[in-house]
């Protein structure tokens, strides 16, 4: 079963050793937990107090089931963080954190990173962690399906198996099966059904939600198997994603109604004969041998508090985060996870303070460096004071899309073009949410670097994923700011290097050849061109001055300006260069 948490899904990435030895008080002996081992492999990393060698078959296991996602599966696993997998001794253990006493295995999305937690580590409970492994799984998709579908699929592959031929799943869940038989002729109705919602009476009310589950894994495995219904079942899936309810999503994607999906239904298991499918496919092996490390007393307690967060047991989470900071004051890992517990309470202000501290210490968790800049540029941070915070993010973990992301659009505002294209370019994995900011952005660094046809380029691109007015309106202006520029008197070339400098505006004069603003630069004159006002980024410098930049032919009195031109020796005699930007 899977809690509803509606937070962003953080991971700590451990600090840098030695720097973490330099900082970090000496350590004073902790009362704890004892017994722990952290097991690290590409993909996850596995919390057990069980034997070193159920922890490797187990993190072993889930690299398999991932490999298998990535091939096989129409939804496709996370790739850029670790899972963290709990695995318990016994359900005693396990009883303090799960959300209810009939789970044995649940998922959880936490403020840090996605958690999987089992009672204890078997093969018989390998079934329950493909079934919470295919919520994170459709939860990372993006996919919006119902209730009875996350639970019902997530069924019917928690049957994986090897078999002979390759990967096999819809094998028959004995404990539905019998579910099923018992209600016979009372099986919920297809519209009360395809409704609940973790919410609903149905879902927490014994006999009856262990029917909601068995029906839910039985529509599921016919929708998704049976062959007059597997054909369209992305239909199906986008219907339902599109916001239709089941009913309506029957009759697009299958022309059937309600009553004969129903009817289907029963028939198929009244046949006590179902189908399964092969992929034809290998579990295969793991790619490397887990990394092992014993975990002493109070990494165990951090790790335990930062599930009780997780599960939403926040005054305990706090009561176990703040009796460790008394005891071994200013250790960087508890000072992150308390700010993680203040965002989960929406206190953004102490959140930021306790990322603040742990950034000072020397945290180098992506994750939590990312979060402190988008804090920080709401608090109104320069980029000059946004930037050391995301390249320690990006230095912490070269992929992370999202830290790429907004490194490239503070270096966009810190005026550093090329080196923003570095950073967009080094995304490898562009989702329809990032791609109208990403490629809009890469068309204005490359436009101010001169080349017009990489910045063309990158607009068609943004244009074909922009879906709203919102996300149209600004490409509009930027293609409208492209074509001015391209056809002004000196248009921009690639590699053209801008400058920048501080003056003071004295006179604008006007003629054939063009008009031309006369400057004062540190008491030396100087002229630039101003080309027509469509080829010019003109910017505010306060919200005190004129929402207008407008200029009459002749002297007037001083004022001062910031000015990105490009130099264009030789061109004009006395024209230094032609004006890019101006800030007034």
């Amino acid at each position: 079963m899977r809690p509803v948490c509606k937070c962003l899904a953080m991971a700590l990435v451990p600090s840098i050793a030695s720097l973490a030895a330099a900082q970090q008080p000496p350590e004073a002996p902790v009362p704890g937990p004892s017994g722990w081992i952290r097991l690290a492999s590409p993909n996850f990393e596995l919390y057990t107090d069980q034997s070193e060698k159920t922890g490797r078959d187990t993190i072993q296991y889930f690299e398999q089931v991932r490999g298998f996602f990535v091939k096989a599966s129409p939804v496709k696993p996370p790739s850029e963080f670790p899972v963290r997998i709990i695995a318990f001794k016994n359900r005693e253990e396990f009883s303090g954190y799960s959300p209810n006493p009939l789970t044995v295995a649940f998922y959880t999305p936490g403020q840090k990173r996605d958690y999987i937690v089992i009672q204890d580590v078997s093969p018989a409970s390998y079934a329950y962690a493909v079934h919470e492994y295919m919520h994170l799984v459709v939860r990372h998709s993006g996919l919006r399906i119902p209730t009875w579908l996350n639970e019902g699929w997530a069924d019917v592959y928690s049957s994986l198996k090897t078999v002979r031929d390759g990967v096999a799943i819809g094998e028959l869940i004995p404990g539905r099966m019998q579910m099923l038989t018992n209600y016979a002729g009372n099986w919920i109705e297809f519209d009360t059904l395809t409704r609940v919602d973790n919410r609903s009476p149905i879902y927490n009310e014994g006999d009856r939600t262990g029917l909601f589950y068995a029906q839910s894994w039985a529509l599921a495995h016919m929708l998704f198997l049976a062959p007059d219904y597997r054909d369209n079942f992305g239909k199906f899936l986008l219907a339902l994603h599109r916001g239709a309810t089941a009913a309506e999503a029957c009759q697009s994607a299958y022309g059937n109604l309600p009553v004969q999906v129903f009817l289907d239904l029963q028939n198929y298991f009244n046949r006590k004969k179902i189908y399964g499918t092969v992929f034809k496919t290998t579990l295969g092996k793991a790619e490397s041998e887990p990394i092992v490390d014993h975990v002493g007393p109070f990494d165990a307690r951090i790790m335990l508090a930062d599930l009780l967060a997780a599960t939403g047991k926040l005054a305990q989470a706090r009561a176990e985060y703040e009796d460790l900071e008394h005891r071994q004051p200013g250790m960087p890992g508890v000072t992150q996870s308390l700010g993680y517990l203040a965002l989960a309470a929406n206190d953004i202000e102490r959140a930021r303070g306790y990322f603040r501290k742990a950034f000072a210490a020397g945290e180098s968790d992506a994750q939590m460096c990312l979060a402190l800049a988008l804090m920080e540029r709401g608090n109104r941070a320069s980029p000059a004071e946004l930037l050391p915070i995301l390249e320690r993010a990006v230095k912490s973990k070269p992929d992370y899309a999202d830290a790429l992301l907004q490194l490239g659009l503070v270096r966009v505002a810190a005026r550093q073009y090329t080196d923003a294209v570095a950073a967009l370019m080094a995304i490898k994995s562009v989702t329809p949410e990032r791609a109208p900011s990403l490629f809009s952005t890469l068309a204005y660094a490359y436009l101010e670097t001169g080349d017009i046809a990489k910045a063309a380029m990158h607009l068609a691109t943004a244009r074909k994923w922009a879906k709203t007015p919102q996300e149209n309106a600004p490409l509009d202006n930027l293609a409208a700011f492209i074509e001015a520029r391209t056809r002004s008197a000196f248009p921009p070339t690639p590699g053209e290097k801008l400058e920048l400098i501080e003056a003071s505006v004295e006179a604008l004069a006007c003629g054939p050849a063009g008009n031309f603003l006369q400057l004062n630069v540190g008491g030396q004159d100087m002229a630039v061109q101003l080309p027509e006002p469509k080829a010019v980024e003109f910017v505010r410098r306060s919200e005190s001055g004129p929402t207008e930049f407008k200029l009459t032919c002749g002297k007037f009195k001083p004022f001062r300006v910031l000015i990105e031109y490009v130099p264009i020796p030789n061109s004009i005699p006395g024209m230094a260069g032609v004006v890019r930007r101006l800030e007034y």
